[in-house]
């Protein structure tokens, strides 16, 4: 109940700004009801994030691709198509609060010291890339890929741009920014597309 109402909460007022007060008063509890589970307005918003962590199927449907007999070109096509289809269902409903809370502790680094043994320690996503470096890593081990770039750079590379995409589509589709500009299109699944594409040249696919 008590996180249900920081999501309601979330939805009017920035997460920096969002105070137990205003929890209180979503959920109709009692101070103590509330102070009873969670220390502070922290470990509320914190515990809302590792709680959505748990409805997205993105490792799920992910992991199973590396175990087939696929080719890297349809493994890597296949990652950043499900990558797409996670944004599109996540960003509308967490991706607002995310980019708040990243926010929030990105301007209080000795809050994100005290509280971060409480974040959920890898998503889904961060056991996506993890687990995706290791298998092209492997795959050049092997003679199977040919870099035209030294891998780290590639991975700096695809870390960076899915960081960007994630951004841009957060603050144009959860924040009252002027529209996309003309002949530019934030579609997810052609961006995670055009990123696959990107990283398959790099990595010696080709075309």
């Amino acid at each position: 109940m008590i996180l249900d109402a920081a999501q309601e909460v979330c939805k009017t007022k920035p997460a920096y700004e969002v105070t137990m007060r205003d929890i209180i008063r979503q959920t109709k509890l009692s101070v103590g009801s509330v102070y009873r589970y969670f220390e502070d307005i922290d470990d509320i918003l914190i515990g809302l994030t590792n709680r959505n962590q748990d409805q997205y199927q993105l490792w799920a449907n992910c992991e199973p691709l590396f175990s087939e007999d696929k080719s890297v070109r349809e493994v890597i096509l296949k990652v950043f198509h499900y990558l797409g289809e996670y944004l599109i269902e996540s960003i509308p409903t967490e991706g607002k609060f995310t980019f708040e809370m990243n926010t929030k502790f990105l301007a209080n680094p000795e809050l994100f010291n005290k509280k971060k043994s409480k974040i959920a320690e890898v998503t889904d996503f961060e056991k996506l890339m993890q687990y995706a470096m290791a298998y092209l890593a492997g795959k050049v081990e092997d003679g199977t890929l040919n870099p035209i770039m030294p891998l780290p750079d590639i991975f700096s590379f695809a870390v960076a741009s899915m960081d960007g995409i994630v951004r841009d589509l957060v603050l144009f589709k959860c924040y009252s920014l002027p529209g996309e500009d003309p002949g530019v299109s934030l579609d997810e699944i052609s961006l995670t597309n055009a990123l696959a594409r990107s990283l398959l040249f790099l990595l010696g696919e080709g075309n």
